[in-house]
């Protein structure tokens, strides 16, 4: 007896070292984000929010949202509170920043002072002002993200912290969701349409949203309904949702895939997305999906979302070269890139959240990590890649971090 549980102890510890170790093994790693974090100067604690007085919708949306939402992440693959201590103080930096806060024209010449972050002249050479939906919507799907953490963990100590926030977050929202920001298709189907302020300067102004644009403004929608226990959004989000999958989405039969173009209008197709804009449409898609519950997109849509991984990397021989877009259009010379001739090469690795649905592109991803230098890829899709690919594994896998 006193040999068997002798045998027993010995195989009780090499299944924890054989686990351990294969651990130890793996590149992307918690320790690795934390090393990431406080290399990276724009968005660590230490240095937020001491940036440029300068800095306005655009940076906190293509910079500091992806640092936000790695932090949300990071909490929920670890449970350590040092992530949304961090979160708080710079999403309470970013309500002070508002336009209504600071006294900014959201839309130049309109007076409006609106809850929101205008562009403050950024992609119009400083000539006009403007309040777009996707900067809105970037900014605030990871504080409603969050406010959901704080609520289902019941993290006591940030209720009213988690409750301005999602008041705050309302009132920017609904700013984008006018009568006259909608357009119906159909009984069935229907899209956001941009801000009319602007028109002749600004080149969504009036016109028919990007699909990117408006996936993850459908996200943060569908999120703060969910928060509240509304839906003052529903009908809009499915109507959009329907014409993602009825119109826009194609069926590709070689990888068992889906792509699609930016958009359509009467019946032209235009050009497919690239690998970094269609991160983000899948993201709105997925968050809507996982995090609120919406299941117009089933688990085998979202198998075919994830088998454009594969699609993406070519992984025969190191190094890797990946496609620019999600399905190559008829003008391109060539299906696959080199990192010096691709400006969206490292973005696949932001996909590593469909690893929930396909383990096997986590072992792809950390396989194009191992053959990459980390540090050239810009501090915000780092964390935001490393994080994304940290709480898949958690998911798919159930390893406590």
């Amino acid at each position: 007896m006193k040999k068997i549980i002798i045998l027993f102890s010995i195989s009780v510890i090499l299944l924890f070292y054989i686990i351990f170790k294969k651990d130890s093994d793996e590149i992307i790693s918690v320790e690795l984000y934390d090393k990431m974090y406080m290399q990276q100067t724009s968005w660590s604690i230490q240095q937020f929010p001491s940036q440029d007085s300068n800095y306005h919708a655009p940076n906190y949306a293509w910079g500091w949202s992806y640092v936000a939402n790695s932090l949300v992440d990071m909490y929920r693959v670890t449970e350590d509170i040092r992530y949304l201590e961090a979160f708080i103080k710079q999403a309470a930096f970013i309500f002070s920043q508002t336009d209504k806060k600071l006294g900014i024209e959201s839309f130049t010449g309109t007076n409006l002072y609106l809850p929101a972050w205008s562009d403050r002249g950024y992609y119009t050479s400083g000539e006009f002002n403007y309040t777009y939906p996707v900067h809105t919507a970037m900014i605030i799907l990871p504080i409603l993200r969050f406010v959901d953490t704080v609520y289902t963990h019941n993290l006591i100590d940030y209720k009213k912290v988690a409750d301005d926030f999602l008041t705050m977050s309302g009132e920017a929202l609904a700013i984008h969701n006018q009568d006259n920001m909608w357009v119906d298709f159909s009984d069935t189907e229907g899209f956001y349409i941009g801000h009319s302020p602007g028109e002749g300067m600004v080149s969504e102004a009036g016109t028919i949203g990007i699909p990117n644009r408006i996936s993850v403004y459908l996200a943060a929608i569908g999120l703060y309904d969910k928060l509240t226990n509304g839906d003052v959004y529903r009908e809009r989000i499915e109507k959009s949702l329907n014409y993602f999958k009825n119109s826009l989405f194609k069926y590709d039969e070689a990888f068992d895939s889906y792509y699609w173009s930016y958009w359509e209008e009467q019946n032209i197709q235009k050009h497919w997305e690239d690998i970094n804009h269609a991160t983000l449409t899948i993201y709105g898609i997925f968050i809507l999906h996982e995090e609120v519950g919406y299941s117009i997109f089933t688990e085998e849509d979202f198998e075919r979302i994830a088998n454009n991984v594969y699609k993406i990397i070519d992984g025969k021989n190191p190094p890797f070269k990946m496609r620019k877009y999600i399905h190559k259009r008829d003008e391109e010379e060539k299906a696959y890139y080199s990192q010096k001739e691709n400006p969206f090469y490292y973005h696949v690795l932001r996909w590593s959240l469909l690893g929930i649905y396909d383990e096997g592109i986590l072992d792809t991803l950390e396989q194009v990590y191992k053959e990459i230098n980390v540090e050239e890829i810009s501090p915000q899709i780092r964390l935001n890649s490393i994080a994304s690919y940290l709480y898949a594994r958690e998911k798919t896998r159930g390893f406590n971090w």
